[in-house]
């Protein structure tokens, strides 16, 4: 069973040897980088957009308020100079909750637009890094294309190859080896000796009595740890 899944994932490693390649490649990498960052921008911009819309709406209301005090002092002083009864004690009580308003309502401003400035720099910055992300997604998308075509003879010659072989592979071993691929780290099969059906020979996970046990009946198990696939050798 194991024969053909070794003969797999040999020419599998050639493949992602080719995906490696790729990766290690400074264009590759700076047309990921680009790609992540023009994926994102958008969400990113509207979030400051309405983030920058709730503050205005607050500074509006805060106005609001700011204007009915300003109304409520003109009448207060009105009323101050015209009451020749009026008490000390309450002209002087109103005077604080009137200036401890507008100390409130002006602080309140302040941070508004102390954020809303800071929004304002965030967008400009944003605006110039999704222009040298846009710049560099161009330059670096032709390079990619270049090297994805240099090695797109070879690279679908070793797909074909894989395709045939999987043929001889159960789907669901397949798709064991498929799950165990996504980690890219090779190998991702190994064939022990009889004597060495104790711990992993991939991570050196020690197997539980069952699993071992397993091993041996069967001749295959998965890795609980690393997902590996172990197999007995005949």
């Amino acid at each position: 069973m194991y024969r053909k899944l070794l003969e797999y994932q040999e020419e599998d490693k050639k493949l992602k040897a080719i995906e490696d390649t790729y990766k290690t490649n400074e264009d590759y990498k700076k047309y990921n980088v680009a790609v992540r960052f023009l994926k994102t921008v958008s969400e990113t911009k509207t979030q400051i957009e309405d983030r920058a819309g709730y503050l205005l709406s607050e500074l509006d209301d805060l106005k609001v308020k700011y204007e009915r005090l300003a109304e409520e002092q003109t009448e207060f002083e009105a009323v101050d100079e015209a009451n020749e009864e009026a008490t000390v004690v309450f002209l002087k009580k109103k005077s604080q909750e009137l200036s401890k308003a507008f100390a409130d309502i002006e602080r309140d401003i302040d941070k508004l637009n102390a954020e809303m400035t800071e929004l304002v720099s965030q967008y400009k910055k944003l605006s110039a890094e999704t222009k040298a992300m846009k710049e560099q997604y161009e330059k670096s998308r032709e390079a990619v294309a270049a090297i994805q075509k240099n090695g797109e003879g070879e690279k679908n010659e070793i797909t074909n190859k894989l395709a045939d072989i999987a043929k001889s592979i159960p789907a669901e071993l397949m798709a064991k080896y498929n799950a165990a691929r996504k980690s890219n780290k090779f190998p991702l099969v190994y064939v022990v000796e009889p004597s060495e059906t104790k711990h992993c020979a991939a991570c050196g996970t020690e197997f539980s009595s069952l699993e071992s046990a397993t091993l041996k009946k069967d001749k295959f198990i998965e890795c609980e740890n690393c997902r590996k696939l172990i197999f007995l050798k005949n």
